[in-house]
């Protein structure tokens, strides 16, 4: 192991200081999310609708941007930004030259259907199942 003298120093120091505890180094393992698993699979079940799905004109694919900025303004989350999006999408296997090639239901109960899905992801039923 190469590590530098400060750090060892530093090691000994410790261990003379508070003894074997000081070998055991606490590591927090970084920050702790801010979006939750269960936002997450809803931004990743919305990532694949059009624009248009939603009432949107102007643009017929999302762009990290829009697609960040949709989902605050409904709500989905405070705040986000364009690299957790797509850290959150590459996770969920989302990507956006596949997006672009979806095939959406052209059945007319589409929308309220998809809808009615992602509404039980905010307010899942107390004897609900997954199947």
């Amino acid at each position: 192991m190469r590590v530098g003298e400060d750090y060892v120093r530093d090691v000994i120091h410790a261990f003379n200081e508070r003894g074997v505890d000081a070998l055991d180094p606490k590591w927090s393992g970084g920050r702790r999310r801010t979006i939750s698993e269960r936002v997450r699979e809803h931004i990743c079940l919305i990532a694949p609708t059009s624009p248009d799905d939603w009432g949107l004109t102007g643009f017929a694919t999302w762009s990290l941007s829009k697609f960040a900025d949709h989902l605050v303004q409904r709500h989905v989350v405070p705040k986000i930004s364009r690299e957790t999006l797509r850290r959150i999408l590459r996770s969920g296997e989302i990507s956006w030259q596949v997006t672009t090639t979806w095939k959406a239901s052209t059945g007319p109960n589409f929308i309220a259907r998809m809808h009615r899905v992602l509404a039980l992801y905010d307010t899942s039923p107390a004897d609900g199942r997954v199947i």
